[in-house]
């Protein structure tokens, strides 16, 4: 088996829907959702799907997204239409921990299977990220669930 089919581990399989709930909780909603085609980050987001509503309809699978660095991540998000207020990306480190910690005001640190970093911009276009810095609004890690 290939990574890339590689499937979540017990871990993962275990915190995803957990952290889904949080992300509920804490009232975060998503207008686009950017998801690695890998099975694991697939799985990811099935499993997060069951504690927060997220239409499929806003969801893009994209191949392009496995083993993806901090620059190309970014440059995805950069091409995503300015009506999009809220982005989420399911992806794989290091490029997803290397964004965020590049995009933050603060250092976010490690990220482990199924953590959560959001990052609030005050920028007009998504275009304008690679300009500006971000405040975290928060941090979910399963283990502090």
């Amino acid at each position: 088996m290939t990574d890339f089919d590689r499937p979540l581990n017990k871990r993962g399989i275990r915190d995803a829907p957990k952290v889904g709930s949080a992300i509920e909780q804490a009232g975060i909603s998503f207008d686009t959702v950017l998801c690695s085609a890998a099975r694991r980050a697939r799985q990811t987001l099935s499993l997060i799907s069951q504690g927060i509503t997220i239409d499929e309809n806003i969801i893009e699978y994209r191949p392009d997204l496995y083993g993806a660095s901090s620059h190309h991540l970014l440059s995805c998000i950069a091409e995503q239409p300015d009506t999009a207020s809220s982005i989420a990306l399911v992806g794989h480190n290091p490029g997803m921990e290397d964004l965020a910690n590049s995009l933050a005001d603060e250092v976010v640190g490690a990220m482990s299977t199924c953590n959560v970093v959001q990052i609030e911009f005050d920028c007009d276009s998504w275009s304008d990220l690679s300009s500006v810095s971000g405040k975290v609004a928060l941090i979910i890690r399963p283990r502090g669930l």
